[in-house]
């Protein structure tokens, strides 16, 4: 495991502030990144006799269904069904090799999308660019949290062998990483999953993955799905204010971390402009009423 870095953060909008108040933050299922390859791997390897045999399960899965409901068909009157109605699917996926790999790709994250809830974090205290994407253009906020404390060193190894709750580093390359249908360890595919192209190096990225049946608070918000888990506030050590900030939104930052007994240790600072560079300094928050 890669040695954990001395800090780490989290940029938010001004609209974040409730994760102060509330003491809950989002775990975002990788459909909802910004960065459309999350966790989708390169699938490769498959052959007609594959897909034969995969399509075969279906079938009998389905079929097994299908008897629990009443169905008094015989498994072969049902599969010749199945088959005729999968048979212009089936054909594409055997002769069209772009629509292969992009079908089996589709399956493959759609298992992790539904289970998985993933905190992205920065190892980048004053990066210009995360500062303007999600922090709102510095009107946002940037937390700083305890990388020693148990929120993020709650390992929960999953029959899958997967950590959970635990802090991991994000890997970056100029090769899309690539699956195949053979390989039956998770422990080959997890490194894959951690990979994002080179082009995101300057994010610095580390990350908190958990399983999203084990959230705390599940909200609707429109067509999307958000999953909260309980953020001890013993975790959080500093809090930085944009530049851009506006004074209501300062005061309600520092009225929410006064308000809580459990936050009294928490610093406050505000980013401000260097004078000489293009770069940003922290400097405690000048009193606001």
């Amino acid at each position: 495991m890669a040695k954990l870095p001395g800090k780490i953060f989290k940029y938010v909008g001004s609209d974040r502030i409730d994760i102060l108040e509330k003491l809950l933050i989002r775990f975002t299922q990788p459909s909802r990144f910004n960065d459309p390859f999350e966790m989708r791997l390169s699938v490769e390897g498959h052959t007609p006799e594959k897909l034969d045999a995969a399509l075969e399960i279906v079938n009998r899965r389905m079929y097994r269904q299908f008897v629990l409901a009443g169905g008094t068909k015989t498994y072969e009157e049902f599969r010749n069904i199945q088959n005729a109605y999968n048979q212009p699917a089936m054909d594409r996926l055997k002769f069209d090799l772009r629509y292969q790999k992009q079908a089996a790709t589709a399956y493959a994250f759609k298992k992790w999308d539904s289970q998985v809830g993933i905190l992205s974090l920065s190892a980048a205290e004053k990066n210009l660019l995360m500062w303007a994407h999600y922090a709102d253009s510095h009107r946002g906020m940037l937390i700083e949290f305890d990388t020693k404390h148990l929120f993020f060193n709650a390992a929960n190894r999953t029959d899958a062998e997967f950590d959970f709750g635990m802090l991991t580093e994000v890997f970056y390359s100029k090769a899309r990483p690539k699956d195949h249908v053979e390989k039956t360890s998770i422990l080959e595919i997890i490194p894959m999953l951690k990979t994002k192209s080179v082009e995101w190096i300057e994010e610095q990225e580390w990350r908190v993955y958990q399983l999203l049946e084990n959230r705390d608070e599940e909200k609707t918000i429109g067509n999307e799905t958000v999953h909260l888990f309980k953020l001890p506030p013993d975790c959080i050590k500093r809090v930085v204010v944009g530049c851009n900030m506006d004074l209501l939104n300062q005061k309600k930052v520092v009225a929410v971390i006064r308000a809580n007994q459990k936050l009294k240790g928490v610093k406050i600072e505000q980013s401000v402009l260097g004078l000489d560079s293009f770069s940003l300094e922290y400097e405690p928050l000048t009193p606001v009423y």
